[in-house]
């Protein structure tokens, strides 16, 4: 058997299309409720490039036949990110192996270390064989929608003390330096278990080109800040695509140490939920989605708390990329 792997063009829209077919029809075998990019949204970000990251799109066929896809992606001095996904019908034939060592190949001078998810037995062995570890797992968790009338009426409200402020879209201006340094330290304090930590920028112009490179791939950004005494202390975040709002992303909820366990994090979701409805998109959404590692028992808590169940748990793996 004879695989062939070529780079996809993005310019190349049909061809864009069907290689993110594969990966959509790869990443649901054997899954329920599962979320996959767009056609649309697609388009939207690999015709508009990240301009300080590189990224690697791959295909692979046999006799003709597109059976594989790999899709890798690399900030400079960052891990690479690179997902690899298989028709089912011809999986284990070394078309997995043959995609990763295209994307070393094309990789070796960009970055020294990759990333990997899976949602399998099967995945985690085939990564493990590839010389990569087990970082953190994360539990998928989703709730449907829309709610039923009244859950949201029965929760706690905002503590004592306590302003949520909630929008959709950009971070307005006298919340931009409030939202940028919480950032930051989301990325400090998320559980990352054994995997290489990443700063996130704690600067306005990285949090603005975020929101412009997010409009422009279709998603509406539902965002709810808590503040007190006029200081912000926690945020949530919620990614709607416009193109597809079918599933709906709970993104980031992130409170500082110094006043957890006051009800804030739930009050900010229970608020960001509140705020999704105002989206007209969201009338068409079925399921709301996030992901917390297992180790983070509070967060898990209060997603249940609010109606979410576990659907599956997701490993993420780390190892060289030589």
């Amino acid at each position: 058997m004879r695989i062939q792997i070529t780079d996809v063009d993005p310019q190349n829209i049909d061809l864009l299309l069907r290689w993110n077919g594969i990966l959509r029809d790869g990443y649901a075998v054997g899954r329920q409720k599962v979320w996959s990019r767009s056609d649309e949204a697609t388009r939207l970000q690999f015709q508009n490039p990240h301009p300080t990251r590189s990224s690697v799109l791959l295909l692979a066929e046999v006799d003709g036949v597109e059976v594989g896809a790999a899709e890798a992606h690399v900030h400079p001095g960052e891990p690479a990110d690179v997902e690899v996904a298989v028709a089912d019908a011809f999986r284990r034939r070394g078309v997995a192996r043959a995609l990763l060592q295209a994307v070393r190949n094309a990789l070796r001078s960009t970055a020294t270390v990759m990333r990997t998810e899976t949602y399998s037995d099967a995945g985690v062995s085939f990564a493990r064989s590839e010389g990569m570890r087990v970082g953190v797992r994360e539990s998928r968790q989703v709730v449907d929608l829309p709610l039923p009338p009244g859950t949201l009426d029965g929760l706690p409200g905002a503590p004592s003390g306590v302003e949520v402020i909630s929008w959709v879209g950009a971070c307005p201006e006298e919340l931009l330096d409030g939202w940028a340094r919480l950032r930051a330290h989301m990325s400090d304090d998320v559980p990352m278990g054994d995997l290489t930590r990443t700063a996130a920028p704690a600067d306005i112009t990285a949090v603005r080109r975020n929101e412009e490179r997010m409009s422009e791939q279709g998603y509406a950004l539902v965002r709810s800040v808590a503040r007190v005494d006029g200081e912000p202390v926690g945020y949530t975040e919620i990614l709607l695509s416009r193109p597809d709002p079918t599933i709906v992303l709970q993104d980031d909820t992130f409170v500082e140490e110094r006043v957890r366990g006051h009800g804030i994090g739930r009050a900010l979701k229970i608020a960001n939920l509140r705020r999704l409805t105002s989206v007209p998109e969201s009338s068409g959404s079925l399921f709301l989605q996030t992901y917390t590692a297992l180790t983070n028992a509070p967060m898990l808590a209060l997603n249940r708390s609010v109606g979410f169940d576990e659907v599956d748990v997701l490993t993420i793996l780390e190892g060289p990329l030589g």
